[in-house]
């Protein structure tokens, strides 16, 4: 019964804190929208639309444009990319692009080929 009661926790933990996630080696060809967080460890060719936070992971790549409440990058974008708040590229992130957003942080490590806008909040 144990399980049962640890499956039920899980679950309303999921609903709560809703991600989708694009597991590496899954590639999508066309434009993709998420209402809630999303995560990509694979590649989306088209535009990325996302209500909530968009990590793209080591091994995700965008290669379109990104519109995201908070942008979390450790893969690759090609592309422009607009971030409502924070826009973060990790030491292993590749940005090529313009990119917008409130905040901008950047680890040493990333690339980052293109321009910088600083939207108002």
């Amino acid at each position: 019964m144990a399980q049962n009661s640890s499956a039920k926790t899980t679950t309303q933990n999921n609903r709560d804190n809703k991600t989708s996630v694009i597991a590496n080696g899954t590639v999508i060809k066309g434009n993709f929208k998420a209402n809630d967080n999303l995560r990509i460890d694979g590649t989306i060719e088209g535009d990325v639309t996302c209500d909530k936070r968009l990590v793209i992971g080591a091994t995700g790549f965008i290669k379109g444009k990104i519109t995201a409440a908070e942008i979390s990058v450790e893969g690759k974008i090609e592309g422009d990319a607009i971030s409502k708040g924070v826009a973060s590229l990790g030491n292993t992130s590749k940005f090529i692009g313009v990119l917008s957003a409130v905040t901008l942080e950047v680890a040493e490590g990333a690339i980052f080929n293109g321009n910088f806008k600083v939207e108002k909040k």
